[in-house]
């Protein structure tokens, strides 16, 4: 009797469930065995856009045509650099909660500078040991990753990036394995934190003569000179027939390894890598959901330098295109193409390039270290002479609050002191003070965009925002920028987004969606809890998968 019972319960259940499911409109679709999160750092929606038309059908058009594409994707805060992007991405919350507000911000009780990834607790492994002292130990809250391993510790979850900060953020505070490239020796490495020694594979991969090849290889454009979108470069050379090479500033110095992270040549060494360590670490092999992230950064600098208007980075995301395709090829045969699932994405856009006064739009750079100069001279004629000014960063004004409290004066008559005159440079269009963030609730519009950026322990004491078109450049060595990051406006923000396989169809979504939604989304893919601080919503299309 009671295991007749048993069984009709059981039954009674699974119909129950049938029906629920059948009247919420979707089915619950197997869980991917292999989740992977492509992150193409600088990338803007509209420059995806526009060089669609190029892209072959085997790598990020593919993506496109075969899954859910959001058209309005946009973080919803101030200061898009790579280490808030990807933070907020991975744990579904603006950096007013993670806490990661940029690569590095200021300590107000030594004065000194922070980074977000520094940690002298750990040393390198595969690398000089002071140079690859990083972990996540600043990370506020759990991400996607830790999630997934903490439901399953047998579940695998493997970071990569060119640069430390991009593996580290993505795989959060337990992680399987975050790898990073060392310019120094080319070599991926990591640190003491996830493990000390580097597997055997890693070690071998280290040991191979390709690093050298990308090390000395000639940047050699993709396709005719006429087929490109962009053609405003002037670094380039062209011979009589219009076919042309980036030889004349790539070219190979005894192997310098530190090029690879401003040439195409990186990401395809990160592919490699990636390829390798789906194989070597069995990734997708089995019905226990695994997670990578790959970071693609190679962009990061080419587009800082060149601008987005140059051939040159046009020609980089088309040989990133390239290795996108080798990844889902690969995928398509190690993993199964109904058994894996992926999220195409940028941690954030670029500015236009920088124009000459007179230009078609309204453009200019901010002198960081001049503006940095004048509020320290303009606080010591008002307060007397005194280093007022510990730090400026990140459009940030971080105020020597050790002198403020010796000399008993009012840090928030400072702070709107500091505002007002910052409000008078030109290039600037708000100041707003860190009191003033902190008493205060901002709804919409750009000051909800600084706010969601500001965590009071790391923000400064008074944060500026730049004109559209404006950027910055923090010293004198910057000066070769001609285009940056770092802004609530609209080329900073709008990024693409897609999400393909495991039974995800292709649609176009037009409707506005936070960046917040792609943890949640993510975590729902995987069918795991949402990260600890999560804020954004599940993506009822990707739910919804049949």
């Amino acid at each position: 009797m009671r295991n007749i019972f048993a069984t009709i319960t059981t039954i009674s259940l699974i119909l129950t469930a049938s029906l629920c499911h059948a009247a919420s409109g979707y089915t619950v679709s197997p869980t991917p065995r292999l989740t992977v999160e492509i992150i193409a750092s600088h990338l803007r929606y509209d420059y995806l856009a526009r060089i669609y038309r190029n892209l072959p059908e085997t790598g990020i058009k593919r993506l496109i045509d075969s899954g859910t594409v959001y058209t309005a994707a946009r973080y919803n805060y101030m200061f898009t650099q790579d280490s808030p992007g990807i933070t907020t991405l991975m744990t579904g919350t603006q950096p007013s909660q993670h806490g990661i507000i940029g690569d590095r911000w200021i300590n107000y009780t030594t004065n000194e500078v922070v980074s977000a990834i520094g940690d002298d607790s750990v040393i390198g492994v595969g690398c000089n040991e002071d140079e690859g002292q990083f972990s996540p130990h600043r990370l506020a809250v759990s991400n996607v990753g830790d999630e997934l391993r903490r439901a399953d510790p047998r579940s695998k979850v493997i970071s990569i990036a060119l640069d430390p900060e991009g593996a580290i953020l993505a795989g959060g505070t337990e992680p399987t394995a975050a790898y990073w490239f060392d310019g120094r020796y080319g070599r991926m490495v990591t640190s003491t934190y996830y493990t000390d020694k580097l597997p055997d594979w890693v070690e071998r991969f280290n040991a191979r003569d390709e690093r050298n090849d990308y090390a000395s290889a000639l940047w050699h454009v993709t396709m005719d000179h006429n087929d490109y979108v962009f053609k405003k470069s002037s670094a380039i050379m062209l011979d009589t027939t219009l076919k042309f090479s980036f030889e004349n500033i790539f070219r190979p110095k005894n192997r310098d390894y530190r090029r690879l992270r401003e040439t195409p040549f990186g990401n395809t060494l990160l592919t490699d890598f990636a390829i390798e360590a789906i194989d070597r670490d069995s990734l997708g092999a089995d019905d226990i959901p695994d997670l990578m992230i790959i970071d693609f950064g190679a962009q990061k600098y080419i587009s800082e330098y060149y601008g987005v208007e140059s051939t040159e980075l046009e020609d980089a995301y088309y040989k990133l295109d390239r290795d996108i395709a080798r990844i889902l090829s690969h995928l398509d045969t190690a993993v199964g193409r109904d058994n894996y699932a992926v999220v195409f994405t940028s941690d954030h856009g670029i500015s236009d390039n920088v124009r000459a006064e007179g230009g078609r739009y309204n453009s200019g750079t901010f002198n960081a270290i001049q503006f940095r100069v004048l509020i320290n001279s303009f606080l010591s004629a008002r307060l007397g002479e005194g280093v007022w000014v510990s730090e400026y960063r990140n459009r940030q004004v971080y105020l020597n609050r050790r002198l403020i409290y010796e000399r008993k004066l009012s840090l928030p008559e400072i702070q709107n002191d500091v505002a007002t005159f910052a409000i008078q440079f030109g290039g600037v269009a708000q100041a707003v003070t860190a009191t003033t963030l902190a008493t205060n609730y901002y709804g919409r519009g750009i000051a909800m965009k600084i706010q969601n950026s500001f965590y009071p322990k790391h923000s400064g004491d008074v944060i500026i925002n730049l004109m559209p078109g404006w950027i910055e450049l923090e010293n004198e060595a910057a000066s070769w920028v001609t285009a940056s990051s770092g802004s609530p406006y609209e080329y900073d923000v709008h990024v693409p987004l897609v999400f393909y396989g495991a039974g995800i169809g292709a649609s176009v979504v037009e409707r506005s969606v936070d960046m917040t939604d792609v943890a949640p989304t993510v975590s729902d893919l995987l069918g795991v809890s949402h990260p600890n601080a999560c804020e954004g919503n599940i993506l009822g299309e990707i739910k919804k998968r049949q």
